[in-house]
């Protein structure tokens, strides 16, 4: 065939590709794409980390350039089902996950304990505002329609809850944070009558 009625080829992908410059492209749209489809917050943003892992890996089989943002999205709708096959994580109210992986480090005091005792001593309002939302990953957006109330009655819920959480702490110990904000130590203070 002659050169002149070949097809005009796709530009190809460069497999050297610079990663960087595909997640300032890409990830803030993927992510709210996520964000649309899956529960929660954490859900997206693993999703999200699972999404770049396999187009990563597969970049180098992809030929034609002008197919990638196709693909990415591709790989995204794959990643959404194979969650939603897996079907929830969701735990029951009444049980504590952990509380942060900030807590872990060998040079922290480990104040999960304390906390869930300080959680469930909360009115149960509170209690399920703050477990919802700081440890089970519901928006304040998704508490509103679980509680059938206004978002702003529910950030106000949620705001009063931290608040009310936060004075417990403060009331039974005094932290001190290393440069990164993390607690290092916690004195109980004097006739406070809390373990920590």
């Amino acid at each position: 065939m002659p050169a002149a009625l070949l097809p005009p080829s796709a530009p190809a992908v460069d497999s050297r590709r610079d990663l960087a410059a595909l997640w300032q492209e890409f990830a803030r749209p993927l992510r709210g794409f996520l964000r649309s489809r899956v529960r929660t917050e954490a859900d997206a943003d693993d999703l999200l980390q699972e999404v770049f892992l396999k187009v990563h890996s597969g970049l180098p089989q992809l030929h034609d350039a002008s197919k990638l943002q196709g693909w990415v999205y591709r790989i995204a709708r794959n990643a959404i089902a194979d969650h939603h096959r897996r079907g929830p994580r969701e735990e029951p109210v009444a049980e504590f996950p952990d509380i942060a992986e900030s807590l872990d480090g060998e040079d922290e005091v480990d104040l999960r304990p304390a906390i869930r005792r300080m959680v469930a001593a909360l009115p149960a309002e509170a209690r399920e505002a703050i477990v919802l939302t700081e440890f089970q990953g519901l928006s304040q957006a998704e508490l509103a329609t679980r509680f059938g109330i206004s978002l702003s009655g529910a950030k106000s819920r949620v705001q009063r809850a931290r608040t009310a959480l936060r004075k417990m702490m403060d009331d039974c110990c005094c932290f001190e944070f290393d440069r990164r904000g993390r607690v290092i130590d916690a004195v109980r203070r004097n006739g406070s009558g809390c373990e920590c």
